[in-house]
């Protein structure tokens, strides 16, 4: 084997090795890149949520919202199904991972995952809800959920 062959093979083995070196390097900062894009979106989300439904859901007592439960055709009947419209989009999000659940637990734990939100939302679901079909089955996923990890 010549000098130039020997040149030639320990190039290429350099070259594969900064390659793989390139690619790992790359796939991590993607990797990186991509977890914290999820995690700034979820902060954006919840503090969307918390602006456009859980503060304003807070305005009312459970024992308001099982009253205005009764009165489908009111207008409160409409703007708390709005909110409720919310918090479910929102929970589609997490169950399907476009938020991370570690930051929603974070967040949200000691609220969402209380009695009190359930207790607030619970009689316009049973309401809404005809039949056998849980049409808010992601709010229910995502607290059940977080009572579960609750220590």
């Amino acid at each position: 084997m010549s000098n130039v062959d020997i040149v030639t093979i320990i190039t290429a083995i350099i070259s594969v090795i900064l390659s793989a070196v390139s690619f790992g390097y790359s796939f991590y900062t993607y990797r990186k890149a991509i977890i914290h894009d999820r995690r700034q979106a979820t902060l954006q989300a919840y503090n969307l949520l918390q602006e456009q439904a859980f503060d304003r859901l807070n305005q009312y007592t459970p024992a308001d919202i099982r009253s205005i439960a009764e009165h489908p055709t009111s207008k409160e009947y409409k703007v708390i199904s709005g909110y409720l419209a919310r918090i479910e989009h929102f929970c589609v999000g997490v169950n399907t991972q476009i938020y991370d659940r570690e930051i929603v637990y974070a967040i949200a734990h000691g609220y969402m995952d209380s009695s009190t939100l359930l207790r607030r939302i619970e009689p316009m679901i049973k309401k809404k809800n005809h039949g056998q079909h849980d049409y808010y089955e992601n709010i229910h996923i995502v607290l059940e959920w977080m009572q579960r990890k609750s220590p």
